[in-house]
């Protein structure tokens, strides 16, 4: 018992976890969790032969997992890592075959249905996880292009475009819920509506960049009963000039003075040499707009000004957003400040804490379900952060890399908790 009292586990969350995974003992934790991970992957639909198949796939999904916790970056060093473990790997995967190839990792990986195999890392997570959030879920959704799989046209090779995906963000699991690759020649807008039809998005608030306001999105957005807070910029001239127009000095001053359609929220922050005043305007006046129906669900518009003061000068700046909210001042202020959630705790980590851009495979699909396998990674490390003291995501992988083995147990245990 002592090995889990240094966990800083109280007896009350040991009898918890026992409850959680029906076991008797606190040392079947790990052979529990790991064994039922495996289980979640032995539905991968596998397209090789059989008679040319000598490693299960569940088993090599599993291997890249634990290797890309443990701060691995390339093929081969997924390679070593399962040599460097083989027996811990053999308490609870078959292995049949022995060790495979960094060529053969890559090769296996290329073939899994990237959808399969992202709704089953997802659903892994919320199964073992209690998310105790009871707020209105925020949903983020953003592209982000893999830099290190383009290659420039040379004398040998023609140009390779780079592996571009969509995201969705979730706030309150603290991790992506859906990805997909973004094809050749095509943009963000055309693959919005394939990732939305993949979601149950009842009851959340969606949230995109501008380039993506666009009716047909919001439709499906609406459709599916879920609400829209998105920003107009110049790809709608006239909409945004008109929006700018309405809210002008008079309009503000009654909007804070208290007019019954509206609502009005000041916050302010210090950052570095700097202060921030960020002033939130929401209003239901919509029907003044001749294309207010052309928007499915429109009810509310509203602006962010920005005011910044350093060195006494004074910057300001002001955005404008459509949303199907009626006046909810509070989560359509959060809905705005959380859009940045996904760039600073999904698409910077995949860069920083995870090295992807380092990362110079050019075979897509197997890039791709690489990238889907650092997210589950990172959402589990984002979850059991507060255990470590709210140390990095990259110091806590580099411990992971240390002492693999000797620190699974632990991570484990604060997942379930989390």
């Amino acid at each position: 018992m002592n090995k889990y009292n240094r966990l800083n586990i109280t007896k009350e969350q040991m009898r918890y976890l026992k409850k959680k995974l029906k076991i008797t003992k606190m040392e079947d934790i790990e052979t529990t969790v790991l064994k039922d991970l495996k289980e979640t992957f032995k539905e991968l639909k596998d397209r090789r032969q059989k008679s040319k198949t000598h490693y299960k796939i569940w088993d090599i999904v599993c291997y890249v997992i634990f290797a890309q916790m443990s701060g691995a970056e390339d093929w081969e060093d997924i390679e070593e890592f399962i040599n460097y473990h083989y027996d811990f790997f053999r308490k609870f995967l078959l292995m049949t075959g022995g060790v495979p190839n960094y060529q053969t990792i890559e090769r296996v990986m290329s073939i899994i249905d990237s959808h399969e195999l992202e709704n089953m890392l997802v659903e892994f997570i919320k199964k073992i996880t209690f998310n105790e959030k009871t707020e209105t879920e925020i949903l983020n959704i953003d592209g982000r292009v893999d830099c290190g799989s383009s290659r420039k046209e040379t004398n040998y090779h023609g140009k390779t475009s780079p592996l571009n995906v969509l995201n969705v963000y979730s706030n309150n699991y603290g991790m992506c819920l859906a990805s997909e690759m973004i094809e050749d020649k095509t943009n963000e807008i055309t693959t919005i509506p394939s990732i939305l039809e993949r979601l149950n998005i009842k009851d959340t608030v969606i949230t995109w960049d501008a380039l993506n306001t666009q009716k047909k999105n919001v439709e499906i957005v609406k459709s599916k009963k879920g609400n829209y807070v998105v920003p107009v910029k110049k790809n709608h001239p006239n909409f945004n000039a008109d929006l700018e127009l309405y809210f002008n000095e008079k309009t503000q001053e009654e909007i804070i003075a208290g007019r019954s359609d509206s609502a009005y929220l000041k916050e302010m922050e210090k950052s570095h040499s700097c202060y921030i005043t960020y002033e939130y305007f929401q209003t239901t006046d919509v029907k003044w707009y001749s294309g207010h129906k052309e928007w499915k669900g429109l009810n509310s518009f509203g602006m962010v000004k920005k005011t910044i003061e350093r060195n006494k000068e004074t910057i300001v700046e002001k955005r404008f957003y459509i949303s199907s909210l009626f006046i909810d001042i509070e989560l359509f202020s959060k809905s705005i400040r959380n859009h940045w959630s996904i760039e600073n705790k999904l698409h910077w980590h995949l860069d920083f804490t995870f090295r992807e851009d380092k990362n110079t495979t050019q075979n897509k699909k197997a890039l791709m379900n690489l990238q889907l396998i650092n997210k589950f990674c990172l959402g589990i490390f984002s979850r059991i952060k507060s255990f470590y003291k709210n140390k990095s995501l990259r110091r806590m992988k580099k411990i992971m890399g240390m002492d693999f083995e000797g620190i699974l147990i632990k991570n484990i245990c604060y997942l379930l908790l989390s």
